[in-house]
Formats: C-alpha cells, sequence, structure tokens
C-alpha cells in the first residue's frame, strides 16, 4: 500500500506548542466518489463537483445559500457540505491551503454543520435524501481522522463527542456502535451499553446488507473496547472473550480480531498486532505531525458551538432580509 507522508502545520493561535506525532488514517481523496447529487438541478455545482472543482464549488454554494431563492434549497446546503469535506482533506495533503484561507481549519465542522442542515430542508419533501445518503456517508467516514486523533491522545469524551456530531449526518449500525463503545469507556455505561446491547441484536436479527464500507469502524471499535475490558484492573477476561467471540461471529477470520483470542487465552503472546485489514482497504495512511493538540474545553464545547451556530444563523438571516 502507497503511504503518503506529510507535515501538518496549523496556526498557532488554534494550537499550543506542545508537539506530538500521531499516525493516522484519514479517506484517500482517489478512493472518494465524486459522483454529483442524484436528482440534483444546479448544473453549475454539479459541473464544478464532478470536475473535482472543490473550492469553486464550495464558494458558489456558499454565495447562493445568502439568496433567497436557495435558502431552503437542500441541494445547495448537500453541495456546500461536501465540498467543505472535501476541502478538509485537501488541507491535509496540501498544508499551504490552511495559510492561504485560514477558515479552512473549520472545514469539516462546517462539512457536519451544512449537512445536517441540508438534511433538515429535505425533511418533509425528500426529494435528496435518502437518495444521496452516499454523500452523507462520505462526510462520516472522513470524520474517523477526528476519532483516531482524539482516541491517539487519550480525549475519549472528546472523541464520544465528536461522534455524536458525525452521527447527526449520518448514522448506521457500525458507527452507532462505535459511539456506544467511546461512551462506556468514558464511563457513560448508561448510555453505552444499550446501544451496544442494540446493535449486538440488530447484528444478531437483522444484519444490514448496505453498510460495507463503515464495516471497519465496528472492527476498530470492537478493537478499542476489547482492549479497554483487558487493560482494567485486574483485566474483565472474561468479558473480553465474550465480546471477541460475537465480534468474530460477525467477521469470521479477521487477523485483528483473531490476535485478540489469542492474546485472551495466552496473555504472554508475543506477536505483532495486525492491523485493521478492512480499513486499510478503505483508506489510505497518512503520516501526519501536528503541533500538539488545543487545550479544549471537552464536554462544554458542544454546547458553546450549538449557540455559536444559531447566532451565526441569526447574522445570516440578517444578511438575506438586507
Amino acid at each position: 500500500m502507497f503511504v503518503t507522508r506529510i507535515l501538518l502545520f496549523f496556526p498557532q493561535k488554534i494550537f499550543s506548542m506542545r508537539k506530538t506525532f500521531l499516525l493516522v488514517i484519514i479517506i484517500s481523496i482517489a478512493q472518494m466518489s465524486f459522483a454529483q447529487v442524484v436528482g440534483g438541478k444546479q448544473k453549475k455545482l454539479e459541473n464544478y463537483y464532478k470536475n473535482e472543482q472543490w473550492e469553486d464549488c464550495n464558494f458558489k454554494a456558499d454565495r447562493m445559500i445568502l439568496q433567497e431563492k436557495y435558502a431552503n434549497d437542500a441541494e445547495v446546503y448537500l453541495y456546500l457540505a461536501s465540498s467543505y469535506s472535501k476541502i478538509f482533506l485537501m488541507g491535509l495533503k496540501d498544508t499551504m491551503l490552511i495559510y492561504k484561507v485560514p477558515q479552512y481549519v473549520d472545514a469539516y465542522k462546517l462539512a457536519l454543520k451544512y449537512s445536517v442542515t441540508a438534511k433538515k430542508k429535505d425533511k418533509k419533501a425528500k426529494i435528496y435524501f435518502p437518495a444521496n445518503n452516499f454523500m452523507l456517508e462520505e462526510i462520516a467516514i472522513t470524520g474517523i481522522y477526528y476519532i483516531d486523533h482524539y482516541v491517539s491522545v487519550n480525549k475519549l469524551s472528546k472523541a464520544s463527542s465528536f461522534m455524536r456530531k458525525i452521527l447527526k449526518t449520518y448514522s448506521d449500525v457500525n458507527l452507532y456502535f462505535m459511539q456506544g463503545v467511546l461512551c462506556s469507556m468514558t464511563g457513560d455505561t448508561a448510555t453505552g451499553n444499550p446501544i451496544i446491547r442494540d446493535v449486538f441484536k440488530t447484528m444478531d436479527t437483522q444484519r444490514p446488507t448496505t453498510v460495507e464500507k463503515t464495516e471497519f469502524i465496528m472492527i476498530d471499535a470492537f478493537d478499542l473496547y476489547t482492549s479497554f475490558l483487558l487493560k482494567k484492573d485486574p483485566p474483565l477476561t472474561d468479558s473480553a472473550r465474550s465480546v471477541i467471540t460475537r465480534a468474530l461471529r460477525y467477521y469470521p477470520g479477521d487477523e485483528l480480531l483473531s490476535y485478540y483470542l489469542k492474546l485472551i487465552e495466552n496473555p504472554e503472546l508475543n506477536i505483532e498486532k495486525p492491523a485493521n485489514s478492512k480499513k486499510l482497504a478503505q483508506l489510505k495512511q497518512i503520516e501526519v505531525r501536528m503541533p500538539g493538540d488545543p487545550e479544549e474545553e471537552d464536554d462544554d464545547s458542544e454546547d458553546d458551538e450549538s449557540e455559536d451556530d444559531e447566532k451565526s444563523g441569526k447574522k445570516e438571516d440578517k444578511k438575506k432580509n438586507k
């Protein structure tokens, strides 16, 4: 597999000077679908998107939503959201883009914001969803960058909070399971455990057949959860065995999951932990060196962002009325 190494620096005002090194997994832009909105009418946006002119598509859509005739057009908001998601990935590949357009630092968060808006605008008409759920799925998968990062620096509450935001854009059994695991790992078992039980019930009785692209996320969640149980003091070996046995029933022969079963049987096992093969097949590895993680407010930040979004929405309304 081709591995690209890039050096990513964000503005100092956003990140502290503490340097950390992180191997993150993000979407390979080459592997992403460039299919335009199904049933769309906005030909200019369609052409920009089809030709991978993400910034042009973004600029055009951003200006269109300020016009009254497009204020409730779900298609425009969907193009805006998806182009922000693509720009987020562009920023990881071309680090100078962040300096040229500083607001791109928030590109993925804006992708989540406008994807939710697109869904709301289409809630009654149902013209664009679920036909275009594949675009929402791509946006959600891109967010695994954030989840991997927060988990790697042991900020599980941030990972859980961010996963909740992703689920507002797109949800399936695999993403839902990751949320349950993250909640349980942070100690919120009242939320996490029922989710985990619901997912197991679904997988046992009505396993979805259209979520292959996100299966790697469920395997990641099994990886995190089993490791979490085994690191307890004392190790919750029986629980871990039960979890990983079920995981192998869902994904028989998976090397990563099989590794944990061997480790449970032999705690002294000294072999290299296999990679998540489904993740490697779906994504591309990019090594990212970042100047540290910001000193963030954990759980309260989500409410603060909601208030900021509401204020921003009022400002946009004022612009439209002028």
